[in-house]
């Protein structure tokens, strides 16, 4: 007990740098227990503090040397030109990629294009010309588009190839469209069944006198299979048709 009472005092000298005991027992006795615990605990989370610094300043001293290292020896440098390399070939096969779908989408949808026109109904072919005849040429054709979800549509083909939907057209034209199906109907069954008459009152109501004489026209294409019959309440629709067809044509007054 006595022996470790001495070490105690002796170690107390070291920790007290020169204080002698008698005011160390003072300077305790004035102070407040709480404060004395509150001080350990302080000094107990700065050590821990200092601890993971030292800790955090030893591992980053160590990366830096490691890298230092590294970069001297040259690896860090092959490593990062490797990588280069890699990326860029990967690149490559990646736009060859690309490249090689690309042209194979596009001769894909050509040959569907080029399997779709060879498809075409005659009924709509004969639509189509017609169509072109009404509209004075501004239209080739009739031809069958396709939207995104490959559902059909039917669009006017232009002239220089460039297709128009239904939707796209003026309201003259598309009456003058509506003519043109109607009118190779009838041409179609006349082909296949009794011929009858057509019948058609007052159909160039939206017309001007240039589309009225082109349907004149295509009234007079079908009438090899099938009679027309045009009435109409405008005199000078009469007067076109004679103009424009001649002795084809028998203008009855009512």
């Amino acid at each position: 007990m006595r022996a470790e009472l001495e070490a105690r005092r002796t170690e107390l000298a070291r920790l007290a740098d020169g204080v002698a005991e008698a005011d160390l027992r003072r300077e305790l006795a004035e102070t407040d227990p709480d404060a004395i615990e509150a001080a350990l605990v302080a000094l107990a989370q700065a050590e821990e503090d200092l601890d993971r610094r030292g800790q955090t300043a030893f591992a980053d001293r160590d990366r830096g040397e490691r890298r230092r290292a590294e970069l001297e020896g040259g690896v860090g440098a092959e490593v990062a030109l490797a990588q280069r390399k890699a990326a860029e070939a990967e690149l490559q096969a990646e736009s060859r990629r690309w490249a090689v779908l690309k042209l194979a989408g596009l001769l894909l949808g050509s040959a569907i294009a080029r399997q779709r026109a060879g498809q075409q109904d005659p009924l709509l072919t004969r639509a189509g010309a017609l169509f072109a005849a009404l509209t004075g040429g501004a239209f080739e054709g009739l031809s069958q588009d396709y939207d995104t979800g490959d559902t059909p549509r039917l669009a006017g083909r232009r002239a220089g190839g460039g297709l128009v939907p239904i939707e796209g057209l003026s309201e003259g034209t598309r009456d003058q469209l509506y003519l043109a199906l109607r009118l190779a109907y009838l041409e179609d069954y006349a082909g296949r069944s009794e011929s009858a008459p057509f019948l058609g009152d007052d159909l160039f109501l939206t017309f001007d006198d240039r589309r009225t004489g082109h349907g004149l026209e295509a009234l007079a294409a079908i009438g090899g299979s099938v009679q027309p019959i045009l009435f109409t309440h405008h005199r000078h629709v009469a007067d076109l048709a004679e103009a424009k067809l001649g002795t084809a044509v028998d203008v009855v007054a009512l």
